[in-house]
């Protein structure tokens, strides 16, 4: 996009048009060959002390403030996975 393509913005901030400048989406900054998987594996790759303090921080929120319903999840699956199996065996044992 040119320089004469792209409005000034609105007195108040906002444009009615939509989003001023040349950017469509919110990840148009990120070439379009963007290697994520090699960049992330880079990034743990350069600081895996920091990573790891990151994530057992993200985990300590999540398990925090979703903890029951996290475990209520996890005990779901596991009941119906038991149930399944208990199934499986008492039709084998009736037929």
């Amino acid at each position: 996009m040119n320089g004469a393509e792209v409005r000034p913005p609105a007195p108040h901030g906002a444009s009615p048009d939509g989003p001023v400048g040349g950017a469509a989406g919110p990840f148009d900054f990120v070439p379009p060959d963007f290697d994520w998987k090699g960049a992330a594996l880079d990034t743990v790759r350069k600081y895996p002390v920091s990573c790891l303090v990151g994530v057992a921080a993200i985990g300590f929120y999540i398990g925090r403030h979703r903890g029951k319903v996290i475990t209520a999840a996890v005990v779901g699956a596991a009941t119906n996975l038991v149930l399944r199996q208990l199934n499986q065996v008492f039709d084998t044992v009736d037929s």
